[in-house]
């Protein structure tokens, strides 16, 4: 857990828009790790919020494509981002909440540059 926490700070660091970060288990949305930006902001109310958009997504796939493959969401917000990164073959995904400040390409690449780290400390 300590490792997980460590490296959701490191990724907060590489975004200046950073609002939120978790890794999430999509089954009942509760979070390993979870990283909000201050007492205002509470990434396990995300987490839920979000574990509901990628139940939904992941159930209506195999109707839309022959081959289920969701890699990321975005949903984008009057004030911010919701970036959600699915694993493959895992049962949890990483989101990053971030301001209209912060470029989405730029948060999908951040995420993937962690998503090894954060694999590698969930086992």
């Amino acid at each position: 857990m300590l490792k997980l926490h460590t490296v959701l700070q490191s990724l907060a660091l590489e975004l200046p828009g950073f609002a939120a970060a978790g890794i999430v288990l999509i089954e009942d949305g509760i979070p390993v790790a979870a990283l909000g930006k201050g007492p205002e902001i509470d990434p396990t109310v995300i987490a839920a919020y979000l574990t509901g958009m990628v139940q939904s997504k992941m159930k209506a796939a195999p109707f839309v494509d022959e081959h289920p493959s969701v890699e990321d969401i975005l949903i984008s917000r009057d004030d911010g981002y919701y970036f959600i990164r699915l694993i493959p073959e895992k049962p949890y995904f990483i989101f990053v909440a971030a301001g209209r400040n912060e470029w989405p390409g730029r948060i999908r690449l951040v995420v993937e540059a962690y998503q090894k780290s954060i694999t590698e400390n969930m086992r």
